[in-house]
């Protein structure tokens, strides 16, 4: 089966340049400039996720198969894919400042709460957060300190009883280039919606199968 996932990553990341037109293409060809032109032009199929928000989103072959947020520059972005019991995914996006870790935790779980009737309490979500970190040694990023992963896996735990599969994700927050992207974005596969491409800031790709 050919995925029919649309291909956002860059070959490489332009650089600045005196040419202003080259500059805006550079501008706009980023992930998240990409996906935000294409639900101006009435593209049902992707929800846009913005700070200081969390959405939800059942996903379907003829529905939405994209959620993404606004630049990372410092913030929180917390996600949980999981299923329903009609064995379609439901994906969760958050985007939060770190000063407000109280209001993610309490966005996050009233999307639980909304969808908790349709959730399958047999499948073990993926809980995945894309947080800042620092580059402990060249090329090597950890993550920062940060109280909001454990209540996370606390908060999904009361849904979940059988346990949860987790993933931190750092992203850098100095030394990032004019056209770097930090969105965090989620596209599923509209010919298998079981199969999710992840897109971190950095455009560093994951590849899931909610199936395996």
């Amino acid at each position: 089966m050919v995925s029919k996932i649309i291909n956002l990553t860059r070959a490489f990341v332009p650089k600045v340049t005196a040419n202003s037109k080259a500059n805006r293409e550079a501008v706009m060809s980023m992930p998240e400039m990409v996906l935000g032109n294409m639900t101006r032009s009435g593209d049902k199929s992707i929800v846009h996720v913005d700070m200081n928000r969390c959405a939800a989103a059942r996903i379907s072959e003829n529905g939405i198969n994209t959620i993404y947020t606004d630049g990372l520059c410092g913030c929180n972005s917390v996600g949980i894919i999981t299923k329903c019991i009609d064995g379609k995914p439901l994906a969760i996006l958050s985007h939060y400042v770190p000063t407000n870790n109280a209001g993610q935790l309490k966005a996050l779980e009233t999307q639980l709460e909304k969808y908790d009737y349709y959730l399958d309490k047999s499948y073990k979500p993926k809980v995945l957060m894309n947080v800042g970190g620092y580059e402990s040694s060249p090329g090597k990023l950890e993550t920062c300190p940060n109280p909001l992963i454990e209540k996370v896996k606390s908060l999904v735990a009361k849904f979940f009883p059988k346990g949860a599969e987790s993933n931190v994700t750092p992203y850098p927050t100095k030394n990032r280039g004019a056209f770097f992207s930090s969105a965090n974005i989620y596209q599923f596969d509209p010919a298998d919606v079981n199969k999710v491409k992840i897109t971190n800031v950095g455009e560093k790709e994951r590849f899931i199968d909610l199936n395996a």
